[in-house]
């Protein structure tokens, strides 16, 4: 299932390499990260 809310939603799925890019230079920039997960998501998604 694919759901289509959050900043990178409507982008095509990102490879490891690009999330570690990704999560590299949010660390070196300060930035704070977070992460979302449900094993239930809302029935709209599905």
């Amino acid at each position: 299932m694919r759901l289509t809310q959050g900043t990178f939603s409507y982008l095509p799925d990102l490879t490891d390499e690009q999330i570690s890019k990704q999560i590299k230079y949010a660390m070196s920039q300060g930035f704070s990260m977070s992460v979302e997960y449900t094993d239930d998501p809302h029935p709209r998604n599905s």
